[in-house]
């Protein structure tokens, strides 16, 4: 989850809405002999100006493109975001 708030933090700071603050977190699916199957990334920003629509796509891009997800492709990533 660290890795995927630096790069929303980040992608969006750099689209000129900087986060007043971003709760994440990964609720992990491991299962013995296979190893992580799945992954379920939930975050909820406070960012001033920003409409639904532009966070979620924003989130989006960064689970796409957290250098942990790129690590774990094969692996099932879903995202639930939301604005406070």
């Amino acid at each position: 989850a660290a890795c995927f708030s630096m790069a929303l933090s980040h992608a969006l700071t750099q689209a000129g809405n900087p986060p007043d603050s971003l709760e994440t977190s990964a609720d992990v699916t491991f299962q013995p002999g296979e190893g992580i199957t799945g992954i379920k990334l939930t975050v909820r920003g406070a960012v001033p100006g920003m409409s639904a629509d532009a966070f979620n796509e924003a989130a989006e891009g960064a689970k796409l493109n957290c250098p942990v997800s790129k690590a774990l492709t094969g692996t099932t990533i879903t995202l639930e975001s939301s604005l406070a």
